[in-house]
């Protein structure tokens, strides 16, 4: 009887010891995020939220007008001559409608939390994520190729300013710039295991 006690109590023992041991306080979750991260976060919802609504004001809010810049590489990072840029807000703006008009079941995944860089000032950040896009034609239309939908993918870098709003006179973080590196085919499909 002693033996199998000593062999079905040893082990016991030796858990409820871990047990204690590993009982405390627990980890530090770590320093709060500062307030701009905060901010810049919300923009990005913000962003996102109007894309997918198609609502095309609370889209635009997301961008500062003056000195605004949007480039993509198309797909195609070592190929300059295709790269695709505007310097204008309401190209930005056009672009949208033309897009909220001609889809619907707008979807943008992005990673979070984005990665943000502030500078020295706290008036100028760099922001980088990833996105997944997709939308689809309406019913009983298609695409070119007889497809009813598409997706993207690719890696964002914004530039985002901290400004006095002209209409409301207060500061807030909007996007100056966006640089759009698309994947191509073969980088979708390797990102996603296909």
């Amino acid at each position: 009887m002693w033996r199998l006690s000593k062999y079905v109590l040893t082990p016991i023992l030796l858990a409820l010891t871990t047990l204690f041991y590993s009982c405390g306080d627990a980890p530090p979750i770590g320093a709060a995020q500062p307030e701009e991260v905060a901010a810049i976060s919300t923009v990005l919802k913000r962003w996102r939220e109007g894309y997918e609504n198609e609502d095309v004001d609370i889209y635009m809010s997301a961008f500062w007008p003056e000195g605004f810049r949007w480039v993509s590489d198309m797909g195609t990072d070592q190929d300059k001559t295709d790269d695709y840029e505007f310097t204008d807000i309401r190209q930005e703006r056009e672009s949208a409608i033309r897009v909220f008009s001609r889809y619907q079941d707008l979807e943008i995944e992005i990673s979070e939390p984005p990665e943000i860089t502030l500078d020295e000032d706290r008036t100028s950040a760099e922001v980088r994520n990833h996105y997944r896009i997709q939308g689809f034609v309406a019913d009983g239309e298609s695409l070119q190729g007889g497809y009813t939908g598409w997706y993207a993918e690719g890696d964002n870098i914004f530039t985002f300013e901290y400004r006095t709003n002209k209409e409301t006179q207060k500061k807030e973080w909007r996007i100056t710039e966006w640089i759009d590196e698309a994947f191509t085919e073969e980088e979708i499909r390797r990102a996603n295991n296909l």
